[in-house]
């Protein structure tokens, strides 16, 4: 499904395509997020990893794309990676060069400080706090920036873990993962779901503009945006306007 003449979302996965630029982009995987949880009292299975890998085998078979594009948060934990979470984000990197990209670019994220201790030891991957490319700007979108100020016309922001929450007819509340996408100061404007399998999301539909994570979007009206949920390997759904589902 297309979000703009350029960019598509693959399959039923929460990764996009940019074709100019021949690229899978995806965003916040946040490994190592069991251990962190276990840290703190919370212990779950760890799957997060296997589950991350699997998807990227089944993207990969789907698109040819010679680049692959992560919008920060690799890793989960703030402060100095663990060996547990070293461990599984070296793996990933090892991973995604078994699958001869040529380029593998990396956005930093809040989460990711000290990454660098682990990206520069692969010479082909590239460490950007935030990049343009083309027509195509990226960047995490933890940080405050004036979108107006950007000259290219796709600016593709993560961070904020989109997701519309949906209320069935007995009251049980279900969450969706979804893209979220629209128009501000003439640009598309592109946030992409969490690739995390734990990564729950902000309710979009459900949660004030001052409540949400990036301080990009609580610049923008993004009750005029579009979001297209996803249900992994099955099928994506569209929504009309956030201010429609609001209502």
């Amino acid at each position: 499904m297309k979000l703009t003449d350029t960019i598509e979302i693959i399959d039923s996965y929460p990764a996009a395509y940019i074709d100019p630029l021949d690229a899978i982009v995806i965003a916040d995987l946040h490994l190592g997020y069991e251990t962190i949880a276990a840290e703190n009292g919370v212990f779950l299975p760890k799957v997060q990893f296997n589950k991350t890998i699997d998807k990227m085998r089944k993207i990969v078979s789907r698109i040819d794309a010679k680049n692959i594009i992560i919008n920060g948060d690799i890793k989960h934990e703030f402060s100095e990676t663990s060996y547990h979470e070293y461990k599984e984000v070296k793996n990933l990197f090892d991973f995604l060069n078994s699958l001869d990209f040529e380029k593998i670019i990396v956005l930093k994220g809040n989460h990711d400080n000290f990454i660098i201790n682990i990206t520069r030891k692969y010479d082909n991957i590239e460490l950007h706090n935030e990049l343009a490319l083309d027509d195509f700007f990226f960047l995490h979108g933890h940080k405050d920036k004036n979108i107006s100020n950007i000259k290219q016309g796709n600016i593709i922001l993560a961070h904020e873990h989109p997701a519309i929450g949906l209320h069935t007819e007995i009251g049980v509340k279900e969450k969706l993962k979804c893209f979220l996408y629209g128009k501000a100061n003439d640009k598309n404007i592109i946030i992409l779901p969490a690739f995390s399998y734990f990564a729950q999301g902000s309710d979009i539909n459900l949660i004030p503009k001052n409540e949400l994570l990036s301080p990009i979007l609580k610049k923008i009206d993004i009750d005029s945006f579009k979001p297209i949920g996803i249900l992994e390997e099955e099928k994506l759904l569209e929504f009309p306007e956030i201010k429609r589902i609001r209502e």
